[in-house]
């Protein structure tokens, strides 16, 4: 996949980390034409949303694989294509999260120490189809330094993943911070570029707190999973247009096991510490629909609604 550089990623960073959080007044947005940006905001506003939607479905079957580490069992040999592997794919195929049962294939390499660090290959394929209609193909990695649920135990993940029409190239770690029988709470920091269907890529720089509020006592089952997501990114896109995005701490993302799309959660978009565009996910329902509020040239409010999931990115050649 194509890479850029984003050599004053570390110049900018500091300036975005200190932005507002989002409240529920647009009185203080910047005017369309005061931002700096060489792009309309709808562009930076809905490509960006496109990248969180396609995120959080490649966390979550981060999620599935690596929290069943303790039900792999070391192999008495260094092969796993055994009877093992097909007692996961059975095993796996209760989660009812794939079309006509179609897994990716699987691989497992079991370290030294208790069978770890142990690494999961995950190969998608051409097209792996979820039940949900969401199309997975390539592959990626994650490696395990202990059982998932013990205190500090990190997961590392290399990405070289298509969803549906968009790329994804990158890292991401994520470290266990919080886990008890009510809830489990990881710290994420990654560094990932997406491709769109046009060729223009986004990069995105983030540090997030992700926490399963519910579902944790039924591991087979993610009809009553709940995830709440909080944190900030920093953002370049192919025009150049550099901005922060903020996830209000008392309205999080929320995504639900059964639905395909983020429910719920308030982000501000900011340039400079001043926010250019509000984004609401809604009220928790699973209806692939958002709105997000800006100030256009002429000093008036805007509020427009997408639709999330849709992944189209097109550049605006009129700038």
């Amino acid at each position: 996949m194509k890479k850029l550089t984003f050599l004053f990623l570390a110049a900018i960073a500091a300036s975005f980390t200190s932005c507002d959080t989002p409240t529920d007044t647009v009185d203080k947005l910047l005017n369309e034409d005061q931002v700096s940006l060489n792009n309309t905001v709808s562009t930076v506003v809905t490509s960006e949303e496109a990248t969180e939607d396609i995120t959080e479905t490649a966390d979550y079957e981060v999620d599935l694989y690596s929290f069943l580490a303790n039900e792999y069992d070391v192999p008495a040999s260094s092969s796993t294509k055994n009877g093992m592997l097909e007692r996961y794919y059975e095993m796996f195929k209760m989660w009812k999260r794939y079309k006509n049962d179609q897994l990716p294939d699987i691989s497992i390499e079991f370290g030294d120490n208790n069978g770890f660090p142990l690494g999961i290959t995950l190969n998608y394929g051409d097209s792996t189809v979820l039940n949900n209609g969401k199309v997975i193909s390539g592959m990626m990695k994650i490696e395990l330094t202990a059982p998932p649920f013990t205190d500090g135990a990190v997961r590392e993940i290399t990405y070289d993943l298509m969803i549906d029409s968009v790329s994804i190239d990158g890292w991401k770690r994520i470290e266990l911070t919080h886990n008890d029988d009510v809830a489990r709470k990881f710290a994420f920091t990654s560094e990932m570029t997406f491709t769109f269907p046009d060729e223009t890529q986004l990069f995105r720089k983030a540090e997030r707190t992700r926490e399963w509020v519910s579902g944790l006592d039924t591991k087979l089952d993610v009809s009553d999973d709940r995830i709440e997501i909080r944190g900030s990114a920093t953002c370049v896109d192919t025009e150049q247009n550099e901005y922060t995005k903020v996830i209000d701490d008392e309205n999080p993302l929320v995504r639900i096991g059964t639905c395909r799309v983020i429910v719920s959660g308030l982000v501000t978009f900011s340039q400079n510490q001043t926010e250019f565009a509000h984004f609401d996910y809604g009220d928790g329902e699973c209806d692939n629909m958002a709105t997000y509020t800006y100030i256009d040239e002429n000093g008036e409010t805007v509020t427009k609604e997408v639709e999330i999931g849709h992944h189209n990115r097109y550049k605006n050649h009129d700038n």
